[in-house]
C-alpha cells in the first residue's frame, strides 16, 4: 500500500473516533496516530511478561460485552478491548500472542509520525486545528524512549484498556472466542481450504499465538504406489486419511502421546517416527482435514479461502512452470472436487477470507 493511502486510512479511522470520543486533545490523536504507525513494538518483551501484563490489568477492569471487540487504527494495525475480551473468555496469554505474532515489519518511522501529526495541526479542519496547539511536545515524538500517554480527560470520560494488535487478526477473532466456549482436556482444530488461500501462513501465526504444535496434510498424501485412478477418484482420496487418524487425531483427543511419520512425496518415502509436544491444541492444517475420518475428531474447523486472481498469484510466484501446471491439471480439480463432495465449507467453519498480501507499505 502507497504511503499516501496509508495515511488516509488513518485520517479516515482517526475521524470515525472523534465522532465517538469527542472530547480527544492533542494527546489523544498523537496516540492513535503513534500506534497506527508503529503498532505495539514499545510494548512488548519476553511473552511471560506481557501475559502477566495483561492478567493484572484484566483483573482490575469489568468485562463488558457491549463495546466493539477491536477498534481499527489503520490498515496495519488495530486496538483490542480488554473488557470485551474479558466478556467473551480470551485468556491474557492469547492477547499477548496476538500482540507478538501479530506484529507488522516496520515501514514507518517516529519522524513520520510526526510528519503526520504536523499535517493535522496545519490542516483545514478546525477539530485538529483547535487541539494540536503544542508544537514543543509533538516535537517530543523525535525523542527514542518517548511514548504517548492518553490525557487525563480521555482516561477518565472514555475509561481506554486495550492493547495494539495487528489488524490482520480482526477476520480471525471469531477463532477466539469460539475457542473460550471448548472445555474438552484436549482440543484439535482443523485448517482446511484450497491451494495458495493462506492456509500454512495462518497456522504459523495461530501455532505462536495459541503455543500449539501443527501437523500438515501434505506429509500424509497416499505414497505414489497408492496413487491410482481409482483412489484418486474418491472425494479427498489423496490423503492417507486412515493412517492420519490412527497416528494424530484419534491418540491426541485420547490424552495419549502421538507418534507419528511425516511421508516426503518428493522422495517417496517416510521419515523417521517423530513425537508430539505435550499440550491442549493441536492444530491439522491443509487440504483434506476435514475428510470425514478426521472431522469427527475436530473441536474447532477453520477453513481459508481466496480469490482464484489471490491464489493464482501465489502459486505463479512460488511453483515452477511444470509444477504450476501440474496444480491446474490434478490438484486443484482433487481439491475442488473434494470440497464439491462433503459441502465444504459447511456452517460449522469458520470462514477467513484472505486475500493479495504482498503489497506492502513502501513509505513514499
Amino acid at each position: 500500500m502507497k504511503r499516501q493511502s496509508f495515511e488516509q486510512e488513518i485520517l479516515r479511522e482517526l475521524r470515525r473516533q472523534i465522532s465517538l470520543r469527542p472530547d480527544m486533545g492533542q494527546e489523544d490523536l498523537v496516540k492513535h496516530v503513534f500506534q497506527a504507525m508503529l503498532g505495539p513494538g514499545h510494548l512488548l518483551s519476553a511473552r511471560e511478561t506481557v501475559t502477566q501484563n495483561i492478567e493484572r490489568e484484566m483483573e482490575q477492569i469489568p468485562a463488558e460485552d457491549r463495546e466493539p471487540l477491536t477498534e481499527k487504527l489503520s490498515p496495519a494495525y488495530c486496538r483490542l478491548n480488554l473488557r470485551s475480551a474479558k466478556a467473551k473468555g480470551i485468556p491474557a496469554s492469547v492477547i499477548a500472542g496476538l500482540m507478538i505474532y501479530g506484529e507488522v515489519p516496520g515501514a514507518f518511522t517516529r519522524e513520520d509520525v510526526l510528519c503526520f501529526c504536523e499535517k493535522l495541526a496545519a490542516s483545514g479542519e478546525n477539530f485538529f486545528r483547535d487541539r494540536m496547539t503544542n508544537p514543543e511536545e509533538l516535537g517530543r515524538i523525535r525523542e527514542e524512549n518517548w511514548l504517548p500517554s492518553h490525557s487525563a480527560l480521555y482516561r477518565e470520560k472514555y475509561l481506554p484498556a486495550y492493547r495494539v494488535i495487528s489488524s490482520g487478526w480482526i477476520p480471525c477473532m471469531e477463532i477466539f472466542t469460539r475457542m473460550a466456549g471448548i472445555r474438552q482436556e484436549r482440543m484439535l482444530i482443523t485448517l482446511d481450504g484450497p491451494c495458495a488461500s493462506g492456509k500454512t501462513t495462518l497456522a504459523e501465526k495461530l501455532a505462536g499465538v495459541l503455543e500449539a504444535p501443527v501437523v500438515h496434510t501434505d506429509e500424509y498424501v497416499v505414497p505414489h504406489a497408492r496413487k491410482t485412478a481409482e483412489r484418486l477418484a474418491v472425494p479427498g482420496g489423496n490423503c492417507d486419511a486412515g493412517r492420519l487418524e490412527q497416528e494424530v487425531a484419534s491418540p491426541w483427543k485420547q490424552g495419549k502421546t502421538v507418534r507419528y511419520r511425516r511421508y516426503d512425496c518428493r522422495k517417496d518415502c517416510m521419515l523417521p517416527e517423530e513425537e508430539l509436544p505435550e499440550g491442549r491444541i493441536l492444530i491439522l492444517e491443509g487440504s483434506y482435514s476435514n475428510v470425514p475420518e478426521i472431522r469427527r475428531h475436530a473441536d474447532l474447523r477453520i477453513f481459508v479461502t481466496a480469490s482464484r486472481e489471490t491464489r493464482e498469484k501465489r502459486l505463479e510466484k512460488r511453483e515452477s512452470e511444470a509444477s504450476l501446471q501440474r496444480f491446474h491439471e490434478m490438484w486443484i480439480p482433487l481439491e475442488d472436487r473434494y470440497f464439491e463432495a462433503f459441502g465444504l465449507p459447511d456452517g460449522e467453519c469458520i470462514v477467513i477470507r484472505e486475500e493479495q498480501g504482498e503489497e506492502e507499505t513502501d513509505g513514499n
